[in-house]
């Protein structure tokens, strides 16, 4: 097997996996509390993360404790982001919390780069410029069809769209800030899988606290149940971040990007085979906006490095 060809196996599986992880989490969140969920999946993560780190990267540890401004900033910014993500998903229909969160946050990294943040992003050439003006368009769209009850699946009213949007919004934005604070502790010499556990202790702190401080979790699952639904959550978050760095190496951007950007395409077919949310034309041209947007941002990408 070339390796061209192992990195598209790695590419589609990393699409299937996250797209899977949006349908599993909106349907698992009707029925258990989404911060119980978060301190169990995340928990278990730090403890497998950091724990290696603490016993094969040790000075990752120490460089990260001497930077830690960003290091607070990327446990700040989990807390907002996940939290947002995971409630977004429990009230709209996962495609489009998928596609509003990661349309956002290209336009983010514009404006970060507006505001003078050297980890932003300037529209390098029109390809650029007219992919993002179409996931802006998506963005808008998704918003609008969800709020008239046009879109497959809300959960209650138009306040409660808005609340979604608004959710899947602050999730893109935060993750991208994420980003630039982790690509500052990479700078500093900390390890991508250091990275990863140490953004998410203040996230875990503050979900156990919300979870242990509730009443109880609004199902009928027993803790057993729990458990096993975290394990299964575990397992769709984390290997996908495993299979994209893997393609990574191995294929063109262009061809991550082109893959990658068909990922709502995934998540609303394993929409309808799961049978709980409606099918939508609507959302379903809102989708198409964005892959044709993400699609010319790709290209655009691609000749700006070529060109460069």
């Amino acid at each position: 097997m070339t390796k061209t060809t192992l990195g598209l196996i790695f590419t589609v599986i990393f699409v299937v996996l996250e797209s899977t992880q949006f349908v599993f989490f909106g349907n698992l969140f009707q029925k258990v509390d989404s911060f119980l969920f978060g301190f169990l999946v995340f928990g278990f993560t730090v403890f497998v993360f950091v724990g290696w780190a603490f016993l094969f990267r040790p000075g990752e540890i120490r460089q990260a404790l001497r930077t830690p401004f960003a290091l607070l900033a990327v446990n700040l910014g989990a807390v907002v982001t996940f939290t947002a993500y995971l409630l977004s998903v429990q009230l709209l229909e996962p495609a489009i919390t998928y596609t509003i969160s990661a349309g956002t946050m290209p336009i983010t990294a514009y404006l970060l780069y507006r505001m003078g943040l050297r980890e932003g992003e300037d529209m390098r050439n029109r390809l650029e410029s007219s992919g993002t003006l179409f996931i802006l368009c998506s963005i808008i769209f998704l918003a609008v069809i969800t709020i008239l009850g046009w879109s497959g699946f809300v959960r209650g009213s138009q306040s409660t769209a808005i609340v979604g949007i608004l959710l899947a919004m602050i999730d893109g934005v935060f993750f991208t800030l994420i980003l630039v604070y982790s690509q500052r502790l990479n700078a500093a010499g900390v390890g991508p899988a250091t990275v990863l556990g140490l953004r998410l202790p203040l996230y875990v702190l503050v979900t156990g606290s919300i979870a242990l401080g509730s009443s109880g979790t609004p199902s009928d699952l027993d803790n057993h149940t729990i458990v096993a639904y975290a394990g299964i959550g575990f397992l769709l978050t984390i290997p996908p971040l495993y299979f994209l760095q893997k393609a990574v190496s191995m294929l063109p951007a262009i061809t991550i990007s082109a893959l990658t950007a068909l990922g709502p395409f995934v998540i609303f077919s394993l929409q309808l085979i799961e049978g709980r949310i409606d099918y939508s034309p609507a959302t379903l041209a809102g989708l198409t906006i964005y892959i044709i947007g993400a699609v010319l941002c790709a290209f655009g990408a691609v000749r700006a490095t070529v060109e460069g």
